[in-house]
């Protein structure tokens, strides 16, 4: 919207022409700036919280615009502005892809590409239709009121689950489980490395430059050089429709190209990029063509008799007029539309199909991330062809011969796209084995977590044996503690379609049930007055037949079970030991597992200790139960601290193995290979890159060096004391 308005604020302020561009190029730059900090943490932290300040903060920004008193104000306004722009697209495109699936994309991105395209042609026409008649300040105090609404919208919006829509994730989704994952800093070295975000974000610099040109440059190349003999009042707004049937291809392609996308994808993952490059390369020639059309026009030769004032009610019938006079006299300027359709529609190809590329191949928590990195580029390429324009026109001669010279920037971005087509699928299925595995890993914990709340439960119904005679309410807090955690493993069952724990659970709950009635119906008998001693004698006695039958009839708390959880994650290690000839990275991960449960391990003693711990009238059998648990917690802290100590000394390695030139990206390909062929990591690792003698050498240490640890771990672990009975 300032661009049509720099005429009004040169006048009003009295501000050289050469400075006019600043404020815009402050505003795109510092949205590509603010895009990455909002990316970064869109990817971390709550996106409800983040769009609405970026939108709050983009509504100041047009407020403080609309009430500018002079340059600076301007520029601080724009800045405001363009921090909260940097927001947007990040987060936005965030959200949208938890809530779209793979194969509609594309199309889904074209629109938000039409929404963009439909913005600068909306924003340029509010300022040059509306701004001369009500002020140019009146667009941004508009746009403002309209943000507003937007904002308060907001809050009312349910956003989708992070990763939602992810083929790989869809069985988490339709058990409403969470995936957890979140971006730290150490994946950030990933992202940049990841050679499609690599191609696809450098290639944004080069192909952002000529359409920025022509966005910004088109209607004042007409206004200024080539329709600057038609009447002032109506000259800006014929400048601008021309201008804008450049626009007309570019909606109708985001339609058509990114629908085609789609389809392609859904025959090979590599379609996208492949029409992605095809268009690129010829979008280049059919620019030239459009902008070899363009002439200089001569207001006498057109058929329109323009009076001295064109009254105000009468503009758009002189537009209209002086158009169909410049279509008669000049055909040219039908070449003009036609090449400027075709050239604007293949122009839409790489715009429709790159954010979906990039959502494809990036894990959920790197989607803001991934995206803000692209925009960045984007933005620094328009921000600098701004900043530097008045340098390139003189440099150029002419804003026609920079628009000519820019189109050749495309060049550059179509051997990206190419580059991008050979590594596209290769970092799709990286990802699908990623997000395959953490499914996995989900669904086990989600199980498991159950299994220790039922385990809860059934503790709980044995402890009442310890309080039947004793303490009443104890006994009823113990019950109702037991069956409030079953009807919820019941329900949660029952939801998710997990039979065997709801079958359990309901079973359980419906013994703790009767228990408590039946205790409940004793209870209320001894507290009558009345009551003989004989009477007393055989309600004790029921309590001892409820103690006996909870005995019998109530499954054991799974000590048991929590040693076969302990052994587990030992097993974790021995897989670990021996992935680690093929496949260090999942070793590690084994790594991490085993060092989960040992917690759960942990946590689940540690309550039933406690519990026991303050009692007095423990039974031998209690007592013994008792200290072979003790022996295990203490046993399992020693295996938690071996484990991470262990996790600790091959983050160390891997480092290590950085600083020699072996990344966990290359690390992670290779090792994809040696475990699906069986072969020695350590003999591909010193083949590849073991260059000359020292480097191998040192390549050698650190492989041995990863034998001893588990060596070391081994020890520390002591193997055959592992049976704790």
């Amino acid at each position: 919207m300032l661009i049509p308005a720099y005429g009004a604020i040169k006048k009003e302020f009295g501000i050289p022409e050469e400075l006019l561009a600043i404020p815009d190029s402050l505003f795109v730059l510092i949205s590509a700036a603010f895009a990455l900090i909002w990316g970064y943490f869109t990817d971390r932290i709550n996106r409800t919280k983040l769009i609405l300040a970026g939108g709050f903060s983009w509504t100041i920004g047009m407020l403080l615009t609309g009430f500018s008193t002079g340059l600076p104000m301007i520029m601080i306004s724009r800045l405001i502005s363009g921090a909260g722009l940097g927001c947007v697209l990040p987060v936005g495109y965030s959200i949208l892809s938890d809530a779209i699936p793979p194969e509609e994309r594309s199309g889904w991105f074209g629109w938000i590409a039409i929404l963009s395209s439909a913005s600068n042609a909306i924003g340029q026409g509010l300022s040059s239709f509306l701004g001369p008649v009500f002020s140019w300040r009146f667009p941004f105090l508009l746009m403002a009121g309209i943000s507003i609404a937007i904002v308060f919208l907001m809050f009312f919006i349910k956003l989708p689950s992070r990763g939602a829509k992810e083929t790989e994730l869809t069985e988490l989704s339709e058990l409403n489980l969470e995936y957890s994952y979140r971006i730290s800093k150490d994946d950030l070295t990933e992202i940049f490395s990841k050679k499609t975000n690599l191609y696809l974000t450098i290639q944004g610099f080069f192909a952002i430059i000529p359409g920025t040109v022509l966005i910004y440059f088109l209607t004042s190349m007409l206004n200024l050089h080539y329709f600057n003999e038609l009447p002032e009042v109506i000259r800006l707004q014929t400048s601008t429709i021309f201008a804008g049937m450049v626009g007309v291809g570019y909606v109708l392609g985001n339609i058509f190209l990114s629908y085609l996308g789609d389809v392609l994808f859904r025959k090979n993952e590599k379609n996208r990029t492949r029409l992605a490059t095809i268009c690129m390369f010829l979008t280049i020639p059919f620019c030239f063509l459009t902008m070899l059309s363009i002439q200089p026009i001569d207001a006498n030769k057109l058929n329109v008799a323009y009076p001295l004032i064109i009254p105000t009610q009468e503009i758009w019938t002189y537009i209209l007029l002086s158009i169909i006079e410049i279509f008669r006299v000049y055909p040219s300027y039908i070449y003009f539309f036609i090449f400027a359709l075709i050239a604007s529609t293949l122009s839409s190809g790489p715009v429709a199909n790159k954010r979906a590329i990039m959502i494809d191949v990036n894990l959920p928590e790197h989607k803001g991330t991934a995206t803000s990195l692209f925009n960045l580029s984007e933005q620094i390429g328009k921000g600098l062809t701004l900043l530097l324009s008045s340098f390139l026109i003189s440099v150029f001669g002419s804003i026609f011969n920079m628009v000519l010279i820019t189109i050749l920037f495309w060049i550059p971005a179509g051997i990206l796209w190419y580059l991008t087509i050979k590594v596209v699928v290769e970092d799709m299925r990286e990802k699908s084995y990623i997000l395959k595995e953490r499914r996995q890993t989900t669904l086990i914990d989600y199980v498991f977590e159950l299994e220790i709340q039922m385990d809860r439960a059934i503790q709980k119904i044995q402890d009442t044996k310890y309080y039947l005679n004793e303490n009443h309410n104890k006994v009823f807090d113990l019950l109702d503690d037991a069956i409030s955690i079953l009807d919820f493993c019941e329900k949660k069952g029952e939801r998710k379609s997990l039979t065997n724990v709801e079958e359990q659970a309901k079973k359980l709950k419906n013994q703790a049930l009767r228990i408590k009635s039946d205790a409940k119906s004793i209870y209320k008998r001894f507290d009558h007055k009345k009551i003989t001693h004989a009477e007393k004698t055989r309600l004790k006695d029921d309590l001892d037949q409820i103690k006996l039958k909870i005995g019998e009839s109530v499954p054991k708390s799974t000590f048991g079970t929590i040693q076969t959880y302990y052994e587990t994650a030992y097993l974790k290690i021995v897989d670990a030991a021996l992935l680690r000839k093929y496949n260090l990275l999942n070793s590690l991960r084994k790594i991490y597992r085993a060092i989960e449960i040992y917690h759960r391990v942990k946590h689940l003693l540690n309550e039933r200790i406690e519990d026991l711990g303050i009692r007095t009238d423990l039974s031998d059998e209690d007592s013994i139960a008792y200290e072979k648990e003790k022996k295990l917690y203490k046993k399992s802290t020693n295996a938690l601290w071996a484990c991470v100590s262990l996790k600790n000394q091959m983050e160390d390695i891997l480092e290590k193995l950085e600083d020699q030139g072996i990344s966990r990206n290359d690390l992670e390909k290779i090792s994809n290979l040696t475990s699906e062929y069986k072969v020695n990591l350590d003999k591909i690792i010193l083949d590849t890159f073991g260059e000359d003698k020292s480097t191998k050498k040192k390549l050698t240490l650190l492989l041995r060096e990863i034998d001893d640890i588990f060596e070391d771990f081994d020890e520390l672990y002591e193997l055959h004391k592992l049976n704790v009975f």
